[in-house]
């Protein structure tokens, strides 16, 4: 029994084995290469586009050496034949720091990254047959792009003003350089760029210093307008501040003037019509007294001897009209 088992194992193994050695696998997000004897076969091209002949379905007319679709395949031995895997997927590369010069002669410093995949897996296998030997040949294409950078102002790089600054224009004609210099070297690389951007600018401490002057002279400048065009407007409120008060008191003193006119008018009236009774204007300008001296209910005892109204004396025909002797006082109630 345990013979058995030991034989099955053993048959299970030389299987796994016999599959590792005869088949291989390719992902979805893979494309694989067989290649007999370090050797590959070219797939079928277009003439005059070198891109990859398909047919009405849209499947490679003769895709060589190529694996592109996902699944399981055959394949001789080791070393027979061989199988080199390459991700269709997007790869990422990021370059060092750099110091470099803007136009305007600023220091700064730089990092680059550069996004690209493979589209051409028989010329990538052909040329740099790893994804390491294409990180550094990228990286050495990389280092030309500075020029592009060179030739733009440091306030177009940095800015607070987004519509001043060229971040974009800059990145796109660093991709059409790269792709440029992918295009003229022979035999290609099979690869793309997909996009080149900047992913940090950094200063200097000294550039740092310079800027901060630079943007304490700029901000101290943008305040001495502001508070020039504070003053020249505060200097016109006033000024118009002091037109309208002239304008007011001449008013205010022309209608003084048109009041005082009208009261001596109707004062000269009332003057002319005292002077026919003197005696009553006086009696009447006694009682309006009495009304602002006594303006509530109150009592108020003279003496008749004394009392002031005397316009009245000769018309009233009570004893202090008529002078009789015997009558000391009079009571006088005034109910306003």
């Amino acid at each position: 029994m345990k013979n058995k088992l030991t034989l099955l194992i053993g048959i299970a193994l030389v299987l796994v084995l016999l599959a590792y050695m005869f088949t291989f696998q390719v992902a979805y997000d893979e494309v694989a290469v067989l290649t007999t004897f370090d050797r590959a076969r070219e797939p079928a091209r277009d003439p005059e586009t070198g891109q990859l002949l398909l047919n009405e379905a849209g499947r490679p007319v003769d895709p060589g050496s190529l694996k592109l679709d996902a699944g399981l395949y055959f394949k001789l031995p080791w070393p027979i034949q061989k199988v080199e895997k390459y991700p269709k997927k997007v790869q990422l590369l990021e370059d060092q720091l750099e110091e470099i010069q803007t136009k305007d002669g600023k220091a700064i410093l730089v990092q680059k990254y550069l996004a690209w995949r493979i589209t051409d897996p028989y010329a990538f296998f052909r040329t740099l047959q790893d994804i390491q030997h294409a990180r550094q040949q990228l990286e050495s294409l990389m280092s030309h792009l500075n020029g592009v950078i060179t030739s733009y102002r440091f306030d177009e790089l940095v800015n607070t003003d987004p519509n001043r600054m060229k971040l974009a224009q800059i990145e796109q004609a660093c991709v059409e350089q790269l792709r440029e210099r992918l295009w003229q070297i022979k035999p290609s690389y099979g690869i793309d760029v997909v996009e080149v951007g900047i992913r940090r600018i950094l200063l200097p401490e000294t550039t740092t210093q310079k800027v901060f002057d630079r943007m304490r002279a700029t901000r101290e400048a943008i305040a001495e307008s502001i508070r020039a065009e504070g003053k020249a407007k505060a200097s016109d409120i006033v000024s118009q501040a002091r037109s309208a008060q002239q304008r007011i008191l001449a008013f205010a003193q022309r209608r003084a003037e048109a009041i005082k006119d009208e009261g001596r008018t109707e004062a000269a009236a009332y003057m002319a019509a005292f002077r026919e009774d003197q005696e009553f204007a006086i009696f009447l300008r006694q009682v309006e007294a009495l009304k602002q001296v006594l303006p509530h209910n109150t009592t108020f005892i003279l003496d008749a001897n004394n009392l002031f109204l005397k316009p009245l004396e000769g018309s009233l025909t009570s004893p202090v009209a008529t002078g009789r002797p015997g009558d000391e006082a009079v009571s006088a109630r005034n109910q306003d």
